[in-house]
């Protein structure tokens, strides 16, 4: 009796696992684009997110009111670090005697948004960028949010990925030209 009892527990825990779907993870593509161009040094610190955000599941935003989540694909990391890594690779080190600037902030939008035209990527970033060394009581030199958004070039999680990594590249580019207008 007890060796029957272990062999369908064993037959159970089998089938369980073959059960579960696979999952995928997935991350940003972290090479540099070599678009976003400043005359000071960026360091990227920690970006904080959202919480609707802040899971392994990757969001879609299938209409103004309904949020789902894509079933077996999963973020490799959560999506503040992705944020500063790749904004890190664009901003990337300029020159050693420029000026040297902090960028951080919160990661408000990261998702795919479904309309009636088709699905877009959004990414949407609070940032604040302060002197290095600064008070951090003083006020930011640049606070403002950044939103950039791409097309999917196909219907699928790969396509979401490389139009977010994309529409990140966008907002390095406009974090840069903000920038160079500063004093």
């Amino acid at each position: 009796m007890q060796a029957h009892r272990a062999v369908v527990a064993s037959v159970l825990v089998l089938a369980s696992c073959a059960s579960a779907p696979k999952l995928s993870y997935y991350t940003l593509d972290m090479s540099p684009s070599g678009s976003a161009r400043s005359d000071a040094n960026l360091v990227v610190q920690r970006f904080t997110v959202t919480e609707r955000l802040n899971r392994s599941q990757i969001v879609i935003q299938a209409t103004p009111v309904r949020v789902e989540y894509y079933a077996t694909a999963r973020w490799a990391t959560g999506p503040g670090e992705m944020v500063q890594q790749k904004l890190g690779a664009e901003l990337g080190p300029a020159d050693a005697e420029a000026r040297v600037l902090t960028v951080s902030g919160r990661v408000t939008g990261f998702e795919q948004v479904d309309t009636s035209s088709g699905s877009r990527s959004l990414v949407r970033l609070d940032v604040e960028i302060r002197d290095r060394g600064g008070d951090r009581f003083d006020a930011p030199l640049i606070e403002t949010t950044y939103e950039a958004s791409r097309a999917l070039d196909g219907n699928s999680v790969d396509a979401l990925v490389r139009a977010l990594s994309r529409a990140v590249e966008d907002i390095a580019v406009q974090i840069a030209n903000d920038v160079n207008k500063l004093d």
